[in-house]
């Protein structure tokens, strides 16, 4: 009798003493971020160079993030093509047309700094959003008699990925530079003469990154 009096005794103290380890690890989950989180942000206006239908072409943009820890990056980040692509002859309404193309994509931003206090580092981005694209007359719209000629003549949206890497210097506390390459996957491209090769191309890229990291 007291031999199973102490076997249910030890059994109770095992069966509470994990009970106890239960209760507690429910109460303090293991997490992705450790420690005390820091928040930062940047804005950063950027220029890149890249192929468009096998002629390279020149786009304005920027990317805006919050920073998590210093190393994680949330935010958004868009480009728009400045140059002049001619794609050819399309045939428009029975007319045969001479088209120039138009686009420009955006979307979400990710990216991370493994060592982001190093002068010199390393970040490695991507953009997962949506293209859009634009066959027009002009390339970037024309003036005659103070008006503006400019006809379009077919739109198209695509799904865009574009991972890359840069390397970064710190200017100053609140102040980076960045050069990079990337390269940007196009897919779903639905516009006479372009595709989703086409419009598939390796980047580079200058970026300026104004914030608190």
């Amino acid at each position: 009798m007291k031999k199973a009096l102490l076997v249910c005794c030890i059994f109770l103290g095992i069966t509470a003493s994990g009970w106890a380890q239960t209760t507690a690890t429910d109460q303090e989950p293991e997490t992705l971020f450790q420690g005390q989180l820091t928040n930062g942000f940047y804005l950063a206006p950027s220029a890149q160079v890249s192929e468009w239908q096998g002629v390279s072409g020149f786009m304005l943009g920027g990317k805006g993030a919050w920073v998590l820890n210093k190393r994680f990056a949330v935010g958004l980040a868009g480009y728009g093509l400045t140059s002049k692509i001619h794609v050819g002859e399309v045939l428009i309404e029975n007319q045969t047309r001479d088209a120039y193309l138009q686009v420009g994509y955006g979307g979400v931003l990710l990216e991370y700094t493994p060592q982001p206090a190093r002068l010199v580092h390393f970040t490695f981005p991507v953009i997962i959003g949506i293209g859009g694209g634009a066959y027009t007359n002009q390339a970037l719209g024309s003036r005659s008699a103070n008006t503006v000629n400019y006809e379009v003549f077919i739109t198209d949206t695509f799904f865009v990925v574009e991972p890359g890497a840069h390397a970064e210097i710190n200017l100053a506390k609140y102040l980076r530079l960045g050069l990079g390459l990337s390269y940007r996957i196009a897919q779903g491209v639905n516009l006479p003469n372009s595709s989703d090769k086409a419009m598939s191309a390796s980047a580079i890229s200058m970026t300026f990154k104004f914030g608190k990291f």
